[in-house]
């Protein structure tokens, strides 16, 4: 196994591996709470300065020895008590898992990474969703080369199997009130080399995905698929113009029964900036605005959303001339500026406001005159007035913008800043019961590493003009407050409001997360899921979970131990309750390493399927087999995926040596090897033996039934027979199963050779013994008159006549005597048996000739000799 860090472990010693309990048994988030995703450290209100592979060098906010720009690292959601748009107090943390458990896997970021890390609630709220990298961060940073990304950058890792690299899928995180997290969603072949940018389920079952591939790709843009999957079910924005590229999309969201999404993109030959449609209901095949009931395609854009009537141009391209209201303090009315949206919120099915980042990707104002490459930073209203959206004002006052930088060569219209913030990234809010609505941001800046803050901010929802009132509402704030600062080596990216768990609702989870369980009975949402689940039973409902006693999930095995009310059974009734309950199953994980075939048994043949799976966090398997410990001069298998759990390895020797098997395994980067030693299977112990008739006698005739032992291992047998060695123009049976008998017909009657091959099946191949016989001869089995001497003279009227039995094969004897050849009109004895003599009392005394007939029954036929004799004169 060449170039691979080994760790050899005995038999007997178990692998302890750390696992990490993600169940809560009790509510982790509280209603009306605000949840920020956290990049980098999350160490509130501390540093991370003793990172392993830390490449922080102290510039912005990184500390020497931290977390780099664009290195892996966990993500973290903080919690905070909002006191209205003025103040927050912090209240926890949860650290997405850095470990793989069960179907669960890792989820890292990319610290300071501008476009991701969006958070969002589920359409009934019981979740929190974000997107992330497949990968343990520490372990990425160690080695980034083998993702596919030397230079170190996690969101250019590769998420393509079937590479030389280790792909990196991009993984759905749901995390519930209790804190538990399902991050079994692990998606392969998209956003590869590129950021995973948000994810919005209504159900906790199905789930759409955004974000960006690498250009000239097709894994970017909106995806359709299922909790628990590792690959996309569709692509629903489909290729970018049909030029084989994917679009390149920001936050998917539904409201209003609406598929929605961002984009700001210069992927392919378009330059796109609005937020568009994807179907009402939403679309889950691929959505394309050129033929999709009312679509709204920008100019020249035959594929993608339908562009939002009244967002930026009728070209879709984010061209905005600008309005004094739409100003954001660092841009002036009549200049062309860019959009850039990012999250969004829908206060209501008219009002809409969007976080733009100001800091647009495209260049669509290249060819028109007065042109900008700026953008308008800050949180924009927008409220459709019959059909068509218009945007009211933008909202920046407290977030201290600054222009973004030129984005094109030469072009000097915006600013050579290279840190400060252009606008707003993540979003969220509330509409209260006066009319007012609770926004909450976080910001958007130059450099990667730039400070990061959540704000806050209230708005009239009716309110045309910044600080108006509306109804109820009788003022709207101009000015953003920040509510905190990311810690240092933190990043603040995504908002969204505390999960909940609804009465009526139930938590079902397992001990490690990742593990299959299954609902039946009517009003318990019957069906299979990996756990953590939220599900919403009918109160008063007789439901049954169940779980089988053993699962085998990503490589490792599980054995079920108890249910939380102590039920050792695998099933367990239960009443669905009036407010939530939470019900967990507890599994044990196994001892990792190959258990069929068993440790030091025989090998069935010279094919052999080895099958095994590996303790908790393995992410690769590799085996080996060979004629010494160690060796794999027989099969070497190299590094596959842990969905990989058995191998077949052929051309294995069949002298019944010892063949020695080593299994490894791979955890957090280092491989693990436990050794296993066989005996060669042995095909002359495999062969049948013919034990009748006895080999190289002469055959009992011209039907003959074989007979012969069994052979150890042998499954199946096959008998030819032929006048040559090996073959069989006499007989040839075919496949006679595993049976120990067969009868052969038509043999010769001429004492020729007879040869006689019997295969037995073992190990996977046909094995032979081979026989010789005589063919049977009836004249080898005739009897021979011994008693009185053929042709002499008989003594008197009575005579007794005797004679041997041959070979022995005639199984009956008849005498008959007469005047004529043949003939009997003196004695006809009938059949004897096996008596050898007979007497005679009828015979003439004359000196006449008499004649003598002796019958032998040989194989079913009689045959005979003939004497003669003179009678006594």
């Amino acid at each position: 196994m060449a170039n691979k860090t080994i760790q050899r472990i005995a038999l007997a010693v178990a692998v302890v591996v750390a696992i990490p309990a993600f169940a809560q048994n009790q509510t982790y988030f509280q209603p009306g709470n605000l949840v920020v995703t956290v990049e980098g450290c999350g160490n509130y209100g501390g540093t991370c300065t003793n990172i392993p592979n830390g490449t922080g060098n102290g510039s912005g906010n990184s500390s020497v020895g931290g977390y780099g720009d664009n290195q892996g690292a966990p993500l973290t959601l903080f919690q905070y008590a909002p006191t209205g748009t003025s103040s927050v107090s912090y209240v926890n943390s949860l650290v997405l898992p850095q470990n793989n458990s069960a179907a669960n896997v890792q989820v890292s970021g990319e610290y300071g990474s501008s476009s991701e890390g969006t958070l969002q609630l589920s359409g009934g709220g019981q979740y929190l969703t974000v997107m992330g990298y497949g990968v343990n961060a520490s372990g990425f940073n160690a080695n980034p080369t083998q993702y596919g990304e030397p230079a170190g950058a996690l969101a250019q890792s590769g998420s393509l199997t079937g590479q030389s690299y280790i792909p990196v899928p991009r993984v759905v995180a749901l995390i519930d009130a209790n804190g538990n997290v399902n991050s079994s969603t692990a998606l392969y072949n998209i956003f590869n080399g590129n950021n995973p940018r948000s994810t919005y389920t209504a159900d906790g079952v199905n789930i759409y995905v955004s974000g960006q591939g690498t250009s000239g790709d097709a894994t970017g843009g909106v995806f359709f698929t299922m909790v628990g999957s590792s690959s996309v079910t569709s692509s629903i924005t489909g290729d970018d113009g049909g030029t084989g590229e994917s679009q390149d999309t920001r936050t998917v969201q539904i409201a209003n029964d609406t598929l929605y999404v961002s984009m700001d993109s210069k992927t392919g030959s378009y330059n796109r900036d609005y937020i568009g449609t994807m179907g009402s209901p939403p679309y889950t095949t691929t959505y394309s605005c050129a033929t999709a009931p009312g679509g709204l395609c920008p100019t020249g854009v035959p594929n993608g959303p339908s562009l939002l009537s009244g967002f930026g141009n009728a070209g879709g391209t984010g061209r905005v001339k600008l309005t004094a209201a739409e100003t954001n303090g660092i841009n002036v009315s009549g200049e062309y500026i860019n959009l850039s949206p990012s999250n969004y919120f829908f206060a209501s099915s008219t009002v809409l406001y969007v976080a733009d980042t100001g800091s647009p990707k495209n260049t669509s104002a290249d060819n028109e005159t007065p042109y900008s490459l700026c953008g308008a930073g800050g949180l924009q209203k927008w409220v459709n007035v019959s059909g068509t959206w218009t945007w009211e004002y933008t909202l920046y006052q407290g977030l201290n913008l600054v222009k973004n930088p030129n984005s094109k060569s030469g072009d000097t219209t915006c600013s050579t800043n290279t840190d400060g913030t252009t606008g707003l990234y993540g979003l969220t809010g509330v509409v209260n019961s006066d009319g007012s609505v609770s926004l909450y941001a976080t910001n958007y800046t130059i450099a990667d590493l730039d400070p990061t803050f959540l704000y806050g901010i209230t708005d009239c929802l009716g309110a045309t003009t910044a600080g108006g009132s509306s109804g109820s509402c009788t003022t709207g704030q101009t000015t953003f407050t920040q509510l905190t600062a990311a810690p240092s080596d933190s990043n603040f990216k995504g908002v969204s409001f505390a999960p909940s768990i609804p009465n009526g609702d139930v938590e079902i989870t397992t001990t490690p997360a990742g593990l299959t369980v299954t609902t039946s009975g009517t009003g318990c949402a019957p069906g299979s899921y990996v756990a953590p689940v939220t599900l919403t039973w009918t109160p008063g409902s007789q439901c049954t979970l169940s779980v089988t006693a053993t699962e085998i999930v990503s490589g490792t095995q599980y054995t079920f131990t108890q249910w939380q009310d102590g039920t050792t059974n695998t099933s367990d009734m239960v009443t669905a309750p009036a407010t939530t309950a939470v019900y967990n199953a507890s599994f044990t994980p196994t001892q990792g390493g190959i258990y069929n075939p068993a440790q030091g048994s025989t090998l069935p043949g010279s094919s052999a399927t080895f099958q095994w799976f590996g303790p908790p966090g393995t992410t690769a398997f590799w085996i080996d087999a060979g004629s010494t410990q160690g060796g794999n001069n027989y099969y070497q298998s190299g590094s596959m995926p842990t969905s990989t759990l058995s191998a077949t390895i052929n051309d294995l020797p069949t002298d019944g040596s010892t063949v020695y098997v080593t299994l490894y395994w791979q955890i957090n980067g280092s491989w693990v090897s436990t050794p296993y030693t066989y005996t060669a299977f042995n095909g002359s112990n495999a062969r049948g033996v013919i034990t009748s008739p006895t080999p190289g006698s002469m055959l009992p005739g011209t039907s003959v039934t074989f007979t012969w032992s069994a052979g150890m291992g042998a499954t199946a047998y096959w008998l030819d027979v032929g006048s040559t060695m090996g073959g069989n123009n006499y007989y040839q049976s075919g496949n006679l199963g595993n049976v120990l008998t067969t009868t052969v017909n038509n043999l010769p009657s001429n004492g020729s050779p007879v040869y006689v091959t019997l295969y037995s099946y073992a190990g996977g191949q046909w094995l032979n013994n081979q026989y010789m016989y005589t063919a049977f001869s009836p004249s080898s089995g005739l009897a021979v008159m011994q008693s009185p001497t053929p042709g002499s003279t008989l003594s008197g009227n009575t005579v007794t006549f005797m004679w041997n039995n041959g070979n022995g094969t005639a199984t009956s004897y008849w005498l008959d005597v007469g005047s004529t050849m043949g003939g009997n009109n003196y004695y006809q004895s009938g059949s004897l048996g096996t008596q050898t003599s007979t007497t005679v009392n009828t015979l003439p005394a004359n000196g006449s000739q008499i004649y003598v007939t002796l019958w032998s029954q040989i194989a079913g036929t009689w045959y005979y000799n003939e004497y003669t004799y003179t009678s006594n004169p």
